[in-house]
């Protein structure tokens, strides 16, 4: 594990969305995976859209709203019309306070976030830290973008470390690099992506550039050798030739990635999008062939395949 020199921090708190214990897919051996909420991004295809407001919010699942109304009265800020179903809630007048999800009969609203401390985090963490150590695994912080919320994010990183239990981060590599470069020599793993080799295309697709985050691969990459490289494989995206040889010759000549990890596109997100106000968009998954092929051209560039399902 790359070192770092531990820094005197002043406690802080931070937003999360979720939990996930046992998870196995966010790292070797069994893990705890820390979804921090907040991000710059708005890919298209993104299957956690309540991740993107850095803050507490009610989502609303229309679908299981029966209009009983029960929610009208004991909201205090008028953000709910007592009329029609459709189109009945008011996400800038609501507070977050949440009297609406707890009265709500059928769950057609959940509120998601909260504010916690590192403290709160760790409770968590304790429980299972003894699969952590018989089974290789450890604590994952994903998002959202969990550098979005540097100090939190250092300071969890810095808690575990101290506990001795294995860290990792999912990231999409949109950051300033110098307000967070101390934060890999906590790590004991990076995830990060790449959506698309092409600069114009990934602001398309998700709202900002490429440019930075392909240098902050790189420069991840150098400082820390476990570093993982996952493509989300999208049909109507960058499931094509062109754009995995570009990854390919990239991550030959400018980086030194552990290995590339394909994940395969789905619509897992899809009843989100409408739940937090958002249009989502219909995309594709590759089938077999293609992303066996996909996976060949990135192995002919000497880089290994990675798979932890």
């Amino acid at each position: 594990m790359p070192s770092s020199k531990e820094r005197p921090m002043k406690p802080c708190s931070g937003t999360i969305f979720q939990i996930q214990r046992w998870s196995i897919h966010d790292g070797e051996g069994v893990r705890s995976t820390v979804f921090l909420k907040g991000c710059p991004l708005r890919c298209k295809w993104c299957a956690n859209p309540e991740s993107w407001n850095g803050n507490p919010e009610v989502l609303f699942f229309q679908e299981k709203c029966t209009g009983c109304n029960r929610c009208v009265p004991v909201c205090g800020e008028g953000a709910i019309d007592p009329g029609e179903t459709a189109g009945r809630f008011s996400r800038e007048r609501c507070s977050c306070c949440a009297r609406c999800c707890e009265v709500c009969p059928t769950g057609a609203r959940k509120r998601i976030g909260a504010k916690v401390t590192v403290e709160d985090v760790l409770q968590v963490i304790r429980r299972d830290a003894v699969f952590y150590r018989e089974s290789g695994g450890g604590v994952t912080f994903s998002g959202g973008e969990p550098f979005a919320q540097p100090e939190f994010l250092r300071q969890l990183a810095a808690a575990c470390r101290r506990l001795g239990i294995d860290t990792a981060v999912e990231t999409s590599g949109y950051f300033d690099w110098e307000q967070v470069k101390d934060i890999f020599g906590l790590l004991d793993g990076v995830f990060v992506d790449i959506k698309h080799m092409d600069d114009e295309r990934h602001r398309q697709m998700t709202g900002v550039g490429n440019r930075g985050i392909l240098e902050n691969i790189a420069r991840i990459s150098l400082l820390h050798p476990n570093t993982i490289v996952r493509v989300p494989l999208i049909e109507e995206v960058n499931a094509h030739e062109q754009n995995i040889r570009a990854m390919g010759e990239f991550l030959k000549n400018h980086t030194r990635v552990k290995g590339v990890e394909f994940l395969p596109y789905h619509d897992f997100g899809e009843a989100k999008y409408r739940a937090v106000g958002a249009q989502g968009q219909a995309f594709t998954t590759p089938d077999g062939a293609k992303i066996a092929a996909m996976k060949e051209i990135i192995a002919a560039y000497g880089i290994d395949i990675v798979d932890f399902k």
